[in-house]
This record gives C-alpha cells, sequence and structure tokens, in this order.
C-alpha cells in the first residue's frame, strides 16, 4: 500500500460528542507526558506493546486499532513518530528530498512547506484521530540535551 485512502477515512459526521472527544476536549495539553522523537518511536508495538500516532505534536494512542496499526499490519509504518507530512502527502513513506540544504522534509513531522491544501489534509487527519483515539501526549522537535 503507497498511499492513504482519505475519501473514505473523512466520513467525519456532525454527531453528538463521542468518549475521545469528550476526553481529548477536556485535556489540559500542559498536563500531558512530553516525549522526545527518540521516545516516540518505541511505543511500535515491538519495543514497547503501545501503539503511538502523532500528528501535528499530540500523540494519539492507536493500541486499540492493533488489526491496522499493528506490527506487519497496513498502517504501521506511521506508527511511533509524528507523521503530519505524510498525511498532509498522502504517503505511508517519505522518498528522500535528495536536498542537503532542506534536510527538515525528509522528516514526517516537518509542514512548513506545505500549501494550504495540504494543511487542511492535516487538519481533517487530525480531526478524525482526535474523534477515534485518545491524547496521550505532546511530542517535541528536539531531543533531551540539543
Amino acid at each position: 500500500m503507497s498511499s492513504l485512502d482519505t475519501s473514505q477515512q473523512h466520513g467525519v459526521s456532525e454527531q453528538t460528542p463521542n468518549e475521545f472527544e469528550k476526553f481529548n476536549n477536556g485535556i489540559n495539553i500542559k498536563m500531558l507526558p512530553i516525549y522526545t522523537r527518540s521516545q516516540l518511536s518505541l511505543y511500535n508495538g515491538i519495543d514497547e506493546p503501545e501503539l503511538y500516532v502523532a500528528i501535528k505534536g499530540y500523540i494519539y494512542d492507536v493500541s486499540n486499532n492493533v488489526t491496522n496499526y499493528g506490527p506487519g499490519r497496513p498502517y504501521h509504518k506511521l506508527v511511533g513518530k509524528d507523521v503530519s507530512r505524510l498525511l498532509g502527502l498522502n504517503q505511508l513513506q517519505l522518498k528522500p528530498t535528495g536536498d542537503p540544504y532542506a534536510p527538515e522534509k525528509d522528516n514526517a513531522w516537518y509542514t512548513g512547506d506545505f500549501t494550504e491544501k495540504e494543511n487542511l489534509i492535516v487538519d481533517k487527519w487530525e480531526l478524525f484521530f482526535r474523534k477515534r483515539y485518545t491524547i496521550i501526549g505532546v511530542v517535541v522537535d528536539h531531543e533531551v540535551g540539543t
């Protein structure tokens, strides 16, 4: 599978908030645990049993959807990282840019060069995850001590 099917994934309708929405809307972001990118990468269902996916810095626990996100499953490539860039570009894996002056574009989290349309796609994915999964932390752009 080389791309994400956003047409099926974004059939979000206006409804009464579900348990995830209620929980996520009530979260105090300042009280969430902070993860480095290296720490987040461990939550892949192999190194740690939990499955975490981050979008725009917020970490979602997708462990209850092992069918799609578990090891060897279709979306496992999204686990353990902030996938904002991947989602905005509708990809499961980034192709290296080859540009030595823009290494950040080789990272799954970088969206600084996105068009309005690509940012809107990421926003829709964030809404999709927020309605289905619990936010359990935030990921920072740097590693401790750097």
